[in-house]
């Protein structure tokens, strides 16, 4: 397995994303055995019902977090087509990022209860089914797959593994790491050592390192990490059909 860099392919998206005011979002809630957990949810009123699904997962600021604007990212991947969660995990340690090597386990079962929730109301198989995680969330949604293999696949932006799922994965699910090369809250080689373990454990895996970007990026960097995400996303959920050469030339380059 080699860990390779492609253009970037958010040319391809263009002519796909639909207007803002066509996607709606509702807000519902699932219970875990830790507590209630909130969650919302963003779909295209042009969307037909069997459509992939992209679970977003915010840092330790929460959904509403000035770093990132979690209401666009979900607003923009339901605009091209996919149907997207947002579970507030962090409702299961009362919205508190505190002491993350004590919580991980229950953020990750709560994800994992999210994901049963989602397919309950939408009939939706894992394998159709990709985590994008932010910072903690990254790390939250590793800690998730390491309990559910079947997921498509796992975004892992500015955020690394915890030290306790190393050994869990039999194997891992196709991962595009997106990292700051500035990053000082969780420095670039946590990223590099992920990828060095998908390429042990003979896994897929593109990582890409944003050189001038910290741990939050930019707007611009940001409007980068979202083409590299559609392409990801395009390329591991089946069932999208519209943009099939952007998912075949992903498909052909990290398959080896």
């Amino acid at each position: 397995m080699r860990v390779i860099a492609l253009p970037l392919l958010g040319v391809l998206f263009g002519a796909t994303q639909l207007a803002a005011g066509d996607v709606h979002r509702t807000v519902s809630s699932f219970v875990t055995s830790a507590g209630e957990v909130e969650i919302e949810e963003y779909a295209s009123g042009a969307a037909i019902t069997d459509v992939p699904v992209v679970v977003l997962l915010s840092g330790s600021g929460g959904v509403r977090s000035p770093n990132m604007p979690f209401d666009s990212q979900a607003r923009l991947f339901a605009g091209a087509g996919f149907r997207v969660y947002i579970p507030h995990y962090l409702d299961v340690t009362h919205g508190s990022p505190r002491d993350p090597i004590k919580h991980y386990a229950i953020w990750a079962q709560a994800v994992r209860d999210a994901l049963a929730f989602i397919q309950v109301q939408t009939h939706t198989a894992p394998s159709r089914i990709a985590l994008v995680g932010y910072s903690l969330g990254a790390s939250v949604a590793l800690a998730a797959a390491a309990g559910e293999s079947r997921l498509a696949g796992v975004v892992v932006w500015s955020g690394s593994l915890p030290d306790a799922y190393v050994g869990a994965f039999d194997r891992l699910p196709p991962l595009l790491i997106l990292h700051g090369g500035r990053d000082e809250t969780i420095p670039v080689f946590n990223a590099r050592q992920l990828a060095k373990l998908c390429e042990l454990k003979h896994g897929v895996c593109k990582l890409s390192i944003y050189a001038e970007e910290g741990h939050a990026f930019s707007s611009a960097g940001i409007g980068r990490a979202d083409r590299e995400i559609e392409a990801f996303l395009e390329g591991i959920l089946p069932g999208k059909g519209p943009l099939a050469y952007a998912r075949g030339y992903w498909l052909s380059a990290i398959n080896c």
